[in-house]
Formats: C-alpha cells, sequence, structure tokens
C-alpha cells in the first residue's frame, strides 16, 4: 500500500498499478533509500512522432502503441539489478491509461506510477498543451514534486530530443544536482545538429552526467559505470 502526505497541489493524476490518486489532495511518497527511473513515454519507450499533429493523433489515439525497440528490456534489467521503481511522465490524458496499461502488460514494461494530465474531454485542447511550452512547465511540476517528497532516492531521467525533455531535465539537475545520478535522451544518431543543441542545454552540466540513445541496446547495464 503507498503512503500519501499532502504536500502539493497539482492538475494531474497519479496512477499506481490500478491505484488513482488525486494529487490535488495526495502525493505519493518514497523514504526507501533507493533508485527511480523517471521516464518519458512518447518518442522514449513508444513512437509517437510529435513532429506531425496527424501522426501524433494516429500514434496516440488508434491504441496500436509501438515500442522503442530494447526499452522494455534494459529497464527490467534495472529492475531487478537495482530493486528500483519506475515512474512514467506524460502530457496525455488519464483517459488514455488503460491503453498504455495494455501496452505496458504487452511489452513487459515494469510497474510504476503513472502521472498523466486531466481533461474533461477529448478535443484539440489536448494536443495543443501537448505541444504547447506550458507542457514544459507542467512536466517540470511532476518532476519536482516527486523529487521533494522523495527525500533519499537517487533519480534517473530518460526522456527524448524530440520536445522539451533536454530543457527540463537541465533545469532540474541545477535544481537537484545530488539527486539527479544520469540523465539519458533519446535522439537519432545522424542528428548532429540535435547533438549541438544538447551540448548548448547542458553545458553546465558535467558530461559524464548525461549520454543519448537511439534504442535500449544503447542504453548501459551498469547506470554508473563512465
Amino acid at each position: 500500500m503507498l503512503s500519501c502526505m499532502i504536500r502539493v497541489s497539482l492538475s494531474l493524476i497519479c496512477i499506481h498499478y490500478h491505484q488513482k490518486l488525486d494529487l490535488k489532495k495526495s502525493a505519493t511518497t518514497y523514504e526507501t533509500p533507493c533508485i527511480t527511473f523517471l521516464s518519458d513515454i512518447d518518442d522514449t519507450i513508444k513512437f509517437t512522432d510529435v513532429s506531425s499533429l496527424l501522426k501524433i493523433f494516429r500514434n496516440t489515439f488508434s491504441g496500436n502503441f509501438k515500442p522503442i525497440s530494447g526499452m522494455s528490456d534494459i529497464y527490467r534489467y534495472w529492475l531487478n539489478k537495482y530493486n528500483a521503481t519506475f515512474a512514467y511522465v506524460t502530457a496525455l490524458p488519464d483517459q488514455l491509461y488503460p491503453s498504455f496499461r495494455k501496452f505496458f502488460n504487452r511489452e513487459k514494461f515494469p510497474p510504476g506510477s503513472f502521472h498523466m494530465s486531466h481533461f474533461a474531454g477529448f478535443d484539440n485542447n489536448i494536443i495543443a498543451f501537448y505541444i504547447s511550452d506550458t507542457y514544459r512547465k507542467y512536466k517540470t511540476q511532476i518532476i519536482s514534486m516527486l523529487l521533494n517528497n522523495t527525500s533519499k532516492r537517487i533519480f534517473i531521467l530518460l526522456g527524448d530530443i524530440f520536445q522539451k525533455d533536454p530543457e527540463i531535465y537541465a533545469s532540474i539537475y541545477m535544481e537537484y544536482p545530488n539527486r539527479i545520478a544520469k540523465i539519458f535522451i533519446r535522439k537519432y544518431k545522424n542528428d548532429i545538429e540535435g547533438q549541438q543543441r544538447l551540448e548548448r542545454v547542458f553545458n553546465n552540466i558535467s558530461r559524464e552526467k548525461w549520454a543519448t540513445f537511439e534504442t535500449g541496446s544503447d542504453l548501459p547495464e551498469d547506470i554508473f559505470v563512465a
């Protein structure tokens, strides 16, 4: 059973396994010294293709989710190696949770908490929010909430270059440098402009603290070996 504490007021829903917690009233709190892998979902562990509104709709609302190769394998490996917990973050609405749950079960991703937005209905506001600058503030609030309520945990952040994850994770690292063990950003290996962007964004962060990957096979089995 998860313990809950009244600490934050955020317009989001946390779903842990099949339990819903309204974070306007409560926040999931872990106090055991351990590692948490905080993972983005779209274009990090499943294909979404945020470069196109049509593809976002097709790859999100069809329910026919396609995984990023090797991601469930490395996540399960880390789960067992580090006895880790997982937190999955997306701006997509909690109405999609059943589809995500089926995808996670099918691909055998480790269980964890889902941090999703909530909309009264399916309309254009969902996608507008998903691709807006407001998304950056929203995601930063979620990660800050988790860090502030888990004083003894070390975090590994996984995201992608196709939205604002690099900027979000860089700002989080600068605020909690002793809590973030590593940042992994998914990008295509031949994306030179993307690499240059990362070099700028992570300019004040040690190079050994961040790395890029394209598929799960590019990620290290041992997080703490340079």
